[in-house]
């Protein structure tokens, strides 16, 4: 990402919060959401294509239908490339590539149904020819077992040690009645009796008995269990035996199948990267509907038009303390704009407000306006005037020509270049200076380039697009009106932008600002008196 947006940029526009917002199902969404990529000038297509894909499942009636599909879809990559490996794969591995190949075949036809001659979405590939190797029974059970139809010596063995299991139940059933009868004693489940060691006639009485071998004693109690006869022992061992044949046999088979999964991993790969792709574009889609976002108009010329837009974190933030958000429209027609107005205008809120809406067109995110016209960049740069950094021996100035020269050096691709405050922090005559030179140079280039000033005289050019914040809702009297708090100030702020023709002053609302916030009236007069 850091060729497209630079990890300040990425912050400073809140994409940050915008894309950890995303939420997919499955792990292969998830790292389908980590490897995505912008779509930058040029593949304007391709996103209306994306675009058309997130539409077609907002749309859909069966999306509820995939997601319970996709919240039971585990990872089973490890497991895919252990087979890839030639390695055999264990009951609990088939199983999980059986319940994979079931969740394909429900989604496949789910996704045959939403696509049409509109709308291709990635289509799965069912391995109906696999899955029957795992369920040979066709059972259609959430459940994976080595079944005796997978080899006729299979089948033989389980059917030796079943008989041999009965043989072995009758035998020790008809001790344990002949035991019982004799004795007059009742053998537990475990064919075990307790005998305390005071009945000392039924203890020797006990041990005279061949069926009968003391298991266990303490000082209170002695326990006799059914001793095995030679006919039982020799059954047993060769029941023993068979286990291992068995053991053996079912491996054999695992064997089969594992290198018939190996056969097919690589479509079973494409298949996860599919789901992933599935998974991102509904996540998508969820979000659209969760923030009333909407899809974007894409355009090839250099032009960003947003009707109501929104910056989705302030927004959130403004709601958590009952503050209504006021939702910005803009044209920006030209190669540079120029936004004024007071501090506390809500200028910087709108330049990450128009980062954020093309940063989350360019990754195929429906963007939160209620309409949108957006040309794609191969660059987005913000610079807010926060960066400065004590650790590089940077002040703000000096942090602030250092993002201004990458501004520049990207300016040559197309670009979408955000800048707060140009050249604010040093002298106001160099300041106005440098940003006049730097308007004149961007003014040239094939990139939106959108600044805020309180420098005046800047954007008087027939070149340039000049915007204003309204400002402060009342004049004359209503001046006296006075806040409780700085926050308080915002309600007496309109913070839409309106298009001002050569305009020669910006608006001069900071005495305003002062006098609603309880500055002393006195420095308010004497203030006027210098301006």
């Amino acid at each position: 990402m850091n060729s497209f947006m630079s990890e300040s940029t990425v912050k400073n526009v809140n994409f940050d919060y915008i894309f950890n917002e995303i939420k997919p199902i499955t792990e292969y969404g998830l790292k389908a959401k980590q490897e995505a990529r912008p779509f930058v000038r040029g593949q304007e297509e391709n996103l209306k294509t994306e675009f058309n894909k997130i539409r077609a499942f907002i749309e859909s009636r069966q999306r509820r239908d995939i997601i319970d599909i996709l919240k039971h879809i585990k990872n089973i990559l490890g497991t895919i490339h252990r087979a890839k490996n030639s390695q055999v794969l264990d009951e609990v591995e088939l199983f999980e590539i059986k319940n994979f190949l079931l969740s394909i075949e429900k989604l496949d036809k789910i996704l045959r149904g939403i696509s049409n001659t509109d709308i291709k979405l990635l289509q799965l590939t069912p391995l109906p020819q696999l899955y029957k190797l795992l369920d040979p029974a066709d059972e259609k059970l959430n459940t994976f077992y080595i079944y005796d139809d997978y080899s006729q010596k299979l089948k033989e063995i389980r059917n030796e040690k079943r008989q041999i299991e009965k043989t072995i139940g009758l035998l020790k059933k008809k001790i344990k009645e002949e035991v019982e009868s004799k004795h007059n004693i009742r053998l537990n489940l475990k064919d075990e009796v307790t005998v305390s060691k005071s009945q000392g006639d039924k203890v020797d009485e006990l041990n005279k008995e061949a069926y009968l071998m003391v298991s266990g004693e303490n000082y209170l109690n002695i326990i006799y269990k059914i001793k095995n006869t030679d006919e039982i022992d020799q059954l047993e061992k060769k029941y023993g035996d068979l286990t291992h044949e068995e053991d053996d046999e079912e491996y054999r088979i695992r064997q089969d199948i594992s290198a018939s999964v190996k056969e097919y991993s690589d479509i079973l790969l494409k298949n996860t990267e599919i789901i992933g792709q599935i998974d991102y574009l509904i996540a998508r889609a969820n979000f659209a509907q969760k923030t009333n976002s909407v899809e974007p108009e894409i355009i090839k010329e250099l032009q960003i038009t947003i009707k109501g837009g929104r910056n989705l974190k302030l927004e959130k933030t403004l709601k958590e303390k009952h503050v209504e958000y006021v939702p910005i429209d803009l044209n920006l027609n030209k190669n540079v704009v120029c936004i004024t107005g007071a501090n506390m205008g809500g200028k910087t809120v709108t330049l990450r407000m128009i980062g954020q809406v093309a940063a989350m067109a360019s990754f195929g995110m429906f963007v939160p306006c209620e309409y949108a016209r957006i040309c794609l960049f191969e660059h987005i740069f913000i610079s807010t005037g926060d960066d400065q950094s004590i650790d590089k021996g940077l002040s703000s100035f000096g942090a602030e020509i250092v993002n201004l020269k990458e501004a520049i050096k990207n300016s040559d691709r197309r670009s979408l270049i955000l800048i707060d405050e140009l050249a604010g922090g040093t002298n106001p005559k160099e300041g106005f200076a440098i940003t006049k030179a730097v308007v004149n140079y961007l003014k040239k280039k094939d990139c939106i380039t959108v600044l805020t000033t309180h420098y005046d005289n800047v954007a008087n050019d027939k070149d340039i697009l000049n915007l204003q914040v309204r400002g402060l809702k009342f004049t004359g009297d209503d001046d006296r009106i006075k806040a409780d708090s700085i926050d308080q100030v915002q309600k007496y702020m309109d913070y839409r932008l309106i298009e001002v023709k050569y305009s020669g002053d910006i608006p001069k609302d900071a005495l305003k600002i002062a006098r609603i916030a309880g500055i002393d009236e006195e420095i308010i007069k004497d203030a006027e008196r210098y301006i």
